[in-house]
């Protein structure tokens, strides 16, 4: 009977070295949930604090460009602005009626170069191809002419109408007349 005690009192201290571990784990298993959700809130806290700032740094560049677009218009205006109120004081003089032909060209030609200043200032350049040069759809808009000769295929004949561009970008396309091989 002495070992049966003996029995039962280890397998009862067993059990509660077995539950003490359990309630260990236990313990260390809500310490370890508790820490993760700590963690989430934190990187779910840091990402809504970089979404704002991008937001602001986006409403201040689109602020920005705005401004520099309002800016540049501005200034655009203010030249168009400039040549038709010369323009406006010219035919609203009294010598608006007597102007001979000659200075009629004259006018027109001061008014042809204030616009070609104006286009100068933005950086805007005008451009013209030479007859044989090679057709490019990107800068040309063009009017078909039928040839009976192969070499002459996708080549210009004329230029109809000056084309525009800033930089390498054609603001206008050049009107010219192309050549297309018709067997």
């Amino acid at each position: 009977m002495e070992e049966q005690k003996e029995e039962t009192l280890k397998t009862v201290l067993k059990e509660e070295e077995d539950g003490s571990q359990e309630n260990e784990l236990l313990e260390i298993l809500l310490n370890t949930r508790e820490q993760g959700q700590m963690i989430e809130q934190f990187i779910k806290k840091q990402i809504e604090v970089k979404d704002g700032i991008i937001d602001r740094l986006h409403k201040e560049l689109s602020y920005y460009k705005q401004d520099a677009a309002d800016k540049y218009t501005e200034q655009l205006m203010k030249s168009v602005i400039k040549v038709r109120r010369d323009m406006r004081k010219l035919i609203s003089s009294s010598k608006w009626d007597t102007f001979s032909a000659e200075e009629l060209r004259k006018q027109y030609t001061y008014i042809f170069e204030d616009l070609t200043d104006l286009l100068q200032m933005q950086n805007i350049d005008e451009f013209v191809s030479s007859e044989g040069e090679a057709f490019d759809p990107m800068k040309h808009q063009v009017k078909i002419e039928k040839t009976n000769d192969s070499a002459l295929d996708r080549q210009i004949k004329t230029s109809l109408s000056e084309g525009y561009k800033k930089g390498d970008k054609v603001l206008i396309q050049e009107r010219v007349v192309v050549y297309q091989f018709k067997d």
